[in-house]
């Protein structure tokens, strides 16, 4: 079959850096709301200029200083109110925006070096110490990657808001300046008639005002409606940051990262104290070991078709559609029920909400009475 060639094809999108990763990708998302102007009243269209132009001055009321016309000033009043209320102070929100940006960098390098440090400090630890220490680390890169791009969403937030005000205050001086070069015309009139034209010169002058005041109105109306529509995408980012910091006093208050003894020296005390209790295990197939929040040893072995490792992975696909790669479901079972918490029940098995790799996870988790993991399958958001 041959190809029509004006049929357009799908242009390939690649995947966004934060894809799979629900809470890092609705800040970028909110992000790139905020960027592209959706939140602007159709009123003022794309309008926009940068931070420097709310420091622009000009005083279009001194034009009629100027020609000493004192008593039009009153007239053009309510306008230059309205210029004066967009003034702002551009130092300090530009000061604002920089103080984001520098808290988006810091966090990055955190970053960093964190993962600077699971490469290379923890090459020498033995057992599941390394392993364990890496799948910390990266729980908390993408955390702290995540605050990140919440700090540069706020800077932007702020940039955007002050860039629209600009942009307004610039309509707002124009509008003005406009009116003001009419009412330099009218007051020629009254020079040329001798003051003979002052009805007909008033008359206009309050017309014109009141015409210009309108449409400055109708423009700071629109601006009030735009950052009221920011308003939400502001609240939703401060909900977002909050979850990725709960996450992060998670990993910090909970099993914390695996020391350099908890690697082969750790293991070694849970399964000594594991044959001190009498549960039967096998060492050489555990492939998990640790303390839940209440102190009891759980582990996870390899198992069989009715228990264990192998009997969870008959789930894999299942994992896998939540965006969990069959090598990192022995971890994410592993870490609900260590670090997680219950938020319900699947029949017999507690419902644990666990943050893994920057995205919270809800997993129905089956323990036997000695801390063995019997069975695990992922449960929908």
């Amino acid at each position: 079959m041959t190809t029509n060639p004006l049929v357009a094809t799908a242009a390939e999108t690649p995947p966004s850096a934060w894809a799979g990763i629900w809470i890092c990708e609705d800040i970028e998302l909110i992000a790139q709301g905020v960027r592209n102007g959706s939140w602007i009243d159709g009123t003022l269209g794309v309008v926009s200029a940068g931070l420097d132009a709310l420091a622009f001055v000009s005083d279009p009321v001194g034009v009629l200083l100027q020609y000493g016309i004192a008593w039009l000033i009153e007239h053009v009043k309510p306008l230059s109110e309205a210029l004066d209320w967009l003034a702002g102070d551009p130092a300090q929100i530009t000061a604002h925006a920089q103080t984001w940006r520098n808290v988006a960098a810091s966090l990055r390098k955190e970053a960093a070096d964190l993962a600077a440090a699971a490469r290379t400090d923890v090459a020498g630890w033995g057992g599941g110490g390394g392993p364990a220490y890496r799948a910390w680390a990266a729980e908390q890169q993408q955390a702290i990657g995540g605050l990140a791009q919440g700090a540069d969403t706020l800077a932007a937030i702020t940039e955007g808001a002050a860039g629209l005000v600009a942009a307004v205050r610039l309509l707002v001086r124009d509008a003005i300046a406009t009116c003001v070069s009419r009412l330099i015309v009218y007051a020629g009139e009254l020079v040329v008639t001798g003051g003979l034209a002052a009805p007909l010169v008033v008359e206009q002058v309050t017309t014109l005002v009141a015409s210009w005041a309108a449409r400055i109105a109708r423009l700071l109306r629109a601006l009030l409606a735009s950052l009221r529509r920011l308003m939400p995408e502001v609240r939703r980012l401060g909900e977002l940051i909050e979850k990725l910091k709960q996450a992060l006093g998670r990993l910090s208050t909970g099993s914390g990262p695996p020391s350099p003894r908890g690697g082969r020296n750790q293991r070694q005390e849970l399964l000594a104290e594991l044959s001190q209790q009498g549960v039967k295990h096998n060492p050489e197939k555990i492939v998990a070991i640790g303390r839940d929040p209440n102190g009891q040893i759980i582990f996870l072995e390899t198992g069989n078709e009715r228990a264990g490792l192998t009997h969870i992975l008959r789930h894999a696909g299942d994992f896998a559609k939540a965006g969990v790669p069959e090598e990192k479901v022995p971890n994410l079972v592993f870490a609900a029920v260590t670090e997680g918490k219950v938020v319900g029940m699947q029949r017999t098995r507690p419902i644990y909400e666990v943050m893994f790799e920057g995205r919270v996870h809800k997993v129905a988790v089956s323990v036997g009475n000695n801390g063995f993991i019997v069975g695990a399958n992922p449960v929908g958001r």
